[in-house]
């Protein structure tokens, strides 16, 4: 396995707070094959899979190039990455390439069809133990489930109007509106009138770091 994907499942790992043997019981996969992966050793695609799936992460994601000497990491808009989500024939036979989604007037035709519910560019930015994490959503329709994650979630609104859904609060934002939401909180963002675009910037906080808010929420009268 090659050095960068192992670097980037240990610096996951790091960032979210747990250990070799809490990482494979999430993943569902023996702590010696966490141990051998972040080792750069030989591992099964289907342990790597598993792994990948419980850091939140895709295999794509975890092959792009990762190691470097430089104290920052930039991302080409000419080298971007967008991948579609949504209805998985998309992918599955082919209908897009990865050359092609870097065309908005192709993603704007895949996503009005209803080919795809979203795409999103996956920002190549992570740092070597950093723990921020980006993307950029372009969302053309409502996903079908809130979701929740361990971790601080900051919205920028580039383009077109959303509707968050935090629990059972909702409000609307519009074209440069910011926002930001603790992830473990049932949450999901929809476009309105049209499709939207989305910067996410994702923190991971480990559970004693999100139980530390519990000493700020209001003592009731």
């Amino acid at each position: 396995m090659e050095r960068h994907v192992a670097a980037r499942i240990l610096s996951g790992r790091l960032a979210r707070g747990l250990g070799q043997s809490e990482l494979a019981e999430q993943a569902g996969v023996h702590r010696t094959v966490v141990a051998r992966t972040e080792a750069a050793g030989r591992v099964r695609d289907s342990s790597l899979k598993r792994i990948a799936a419980a850091l939140g992460v895709t295999l794509t994601w975890l092959r792009r190039p990762f190691l470097n000497s430089a104290p920052y990491r930039t991302d080409r808009s000419r080298e971007a990455q967008w991948v579609a989500t949504g209805p998985s024939f998309v992918r599955k036979k082919g209908l897009t390439s990865v050359e092609a989604l870097r065309d908005p007037e192709e993603r704007a035709r895949l996503g009005s069809l209803g080919l795809a519910n979203a795409f999103v560019r996956v920002l190549n930015n992570d740092l070597p133990g950093g723990r921020l994490h980006a993307l950029v959503v372009e969302t053309y329709r409502k996903e079908q489930e809130p979701v929740t994650f361990p971790g601080q979630m900051f919205l920028l609104v580039l383009r077109g109007t959303i509707r968050l859904t935090l629990d059972d609060d909702s409000q609307i934002l519009i074209e440069g509106d910011t926002v930001s939401y603790w992830g473990d909180v049932p949450n999901l963002y929809e476009p309105i009138d049209g499709p939207a675009t989305v910067l996410e910037v994702f923190v991971d906080l480990s559970d004693g770091e999100i139980a530390v808010r519990e000493r700020f929420r209001p003592v009731p009268d």
